[in-house]
């Protein structure tokens, strides 16, 4: 399993003050099958937002069972979410150690557990204000739900309900996932009633648990990008 980073290059731009033409996205790409995919996704959201942005790979750190269809891919596999405390404070000092050798970040984009954890590191910052530096936006495609981050802080690992919690997200957020299989589409809408609802975008797919992107699917990749272009609009709103 790998993750995906993305960074704007420090280019100029007529939006500069406002810093969101400089937006700093996160991709956390959660399956290995995905990383055929990932290659050609982040060059199509490049094409329809302007060439502003940078990608940064960056690997989980807890070896794991390849998914179905993987194994051609690579000999081994890593994910993000350990069976143990430590496992789960490593991820937490891995990622604070990412942003501050290569943040700061603007936004965060997640895929199946790297979606969970993108919403880790928002609760974390609704929490705790600026742990992961001022994060503006985030988008979501067929997320998991997100466990609680004080597990670093208490050694308790359980997912965050939002009808205990609310909505603990306040940054504008696109929510993207399949109608096909319902365990993932109710994983997706538990994350998605985390979110604000006055900064919330949804778009369902027919593709499963993927991300549209292919030449086959433009429909799907055309309702992805409008709700990303809505919640970066969003966010520099917030901004500016």
């Amino acid at each position: 399993m790998r993750a995906v980073l993305a960074r704007n290059c420090r280019l100029i731009s007529r939006f500069l003050l406002v810093r969101f033409s400089r937006c700093r996205l996160v991709f956390d790409d959660a399956l290995a099958d995905f990383k055929q995919r990932v290659l050609l996704f982040p060059a199509r959201i490049r094409q329809a937002l302007g060439r502003d942005h940078q990608f940064v790979f960056a690997n989980g750190n807890v070896p794991t069972e390849p998914d179905a269809g993987a194994a051609a891919i690579s000999d081994e596999y890593f994910g993000y979410v350990g069976n143990t405390i430590m496992e789960y404070k490593d991820l937490y000092h891995d990622l604070l150690d990412i942003i501050d050798d290569q943040g700061p970040f603007d936004g965060l984009m997640g895929f199946s557990e790297g979606g969970a954890v993108a919403a880790w590191m928002l609760i974390e910052n609704s929490k705790y204000p600026l742990t992961f530096g001022h994060l503006k936006c985030a988008i979501f495609f067929s997320a998991a739900v997100p466990f609680d981050p004080d597990v670093v802080r208490t050694g308790i690992v359980k997912l965050v309900d939002p009808a205990m919690e609310g909505e603990m997200i306040k940054v504008p957020t696109a929510h993207i996932w399949s109608k096909e299989n319902d365990i993932n589409a109710r994983a997706a809408m538990t994350l998605t009633n985390l979110c604000d609802a006055r900064l919330r975008e949804t778009f369902l797919h027919s593709l499963g648990h993927s991300v549209p992107g292919s030449k086959s699917d433009s429909e799907a990749l055309a309702g992805t990008l409008r709700i990303i272009e809505r919640t970066i609009e969003r966010a520099k709103d917030q901004v500016a």
